[in-house]
């Protein structure tokens, strides 16, 4: 519930695998009504949720076009709910190459996703949660802060997303919304394993995600649950590394 006893609202991207299902779920459980949006829903995963009475409306959303898919998510949440408090920027797309293979289509779609898209999204929101003085979650990685070979993209965008999030906690602070970023390391999810098969040049295995510095998806939802809450208020342009420590090596 808000300050003043209306459910909270919460637009979730990349929101039917991984991270993004994983805290689209735990918000919804924890009360809030979620406009959940991905690309497709292809495993049925909100209705689901929808089936066991939880408030969470699917949006389908292809974010490469990233001004007008915002326009349109914010739009539909207003037009369900009538508000918005929290955005959590989720979706993310990996490119995995060695620098000399790189093309531009390879840029232009993770520039899209990873960055045009969570800036879009919260320009778009921004009138709404000035309104209720509510939050943007930018989930970024510790990828933001070390590099990985053939992974520059993915890299450099998730250092940029940083900068951009403390540039609009900056911005937004007078009007009451805050911008955070939560950095988490390895987790088991689809995209990780997509990665660590053009890492690895194989299929994944059980155990190629079984280490103690792997997390559910399950903890990192907690964390963004935790920060998205009228306790954390005081929090604004952080960068939160969420691994266990295990970025200090």
């Amino acid at each position: 519930m808000s300050s003043n006893g209306e459910t909270r609202v919460a637009i979730i991207t990349g929101a039917t695998t991984g991270l993004g299902a994983a805290t689209a779920e735990l918000f919804a459980r924890s009360g809030y009504r979620v406009l959940a949006t991905a690309l497709r829903d292809d495993e049925g995963f909100i209705a689901k949720l929808q089936g066991q009475n939880l408030e969470i409306a699917f949006f389908p959303a292809d974010l490469r076009d990233a001004q007008n898919s915002a326009k349109a998510i914010v739009e539909r949440s207003t037009q369900l709910y009538g508000r918005i408090d929290v955005v959590v920027n989720c979706a993310a797309r990996i490119s995995h190459k060695p620098v000399v293979e790189v093309e531009e289509a390879d840029w232009d779609e993770i520039f899209a996703v990873n960055l045009k898209a969570p800036f879009f999204i919260s320009q778009s929101a921004f009138p709404h949660l000035s309104k209720t003085k509510g939050c943007i979650i930018n989930i970024s990685s510790t990828n933001a802060w070390r590099v990985n070979l053939r992974n520059q993209l993915y890299d450099s965008l998730k250092a940029a997303l940083n900068h951009l999030t403390k540039g609009m906690a900056l911005e937004f602070r007078d009007a009451g919304v805050r911008v955070n970023a939560i950095m988490p390391g390895a987790m088991r999810t689809p995209l990780i394993e997509e990665w660590l098969e053009l890492y690895l040049g194989r299929a994944t295995q059980s155990a190629d995600l079984a280490g103690e510095n792997v997390a559910s998806t399950e903890k990192v939802a907690s964390v963004v649950l935790g920060l998205a809450s009228e306790q954390m208020r005081w929090i604004n342009g952080a960068e939160i590394p969420v691994d266990g420590g295990y970025h200090l090596g």
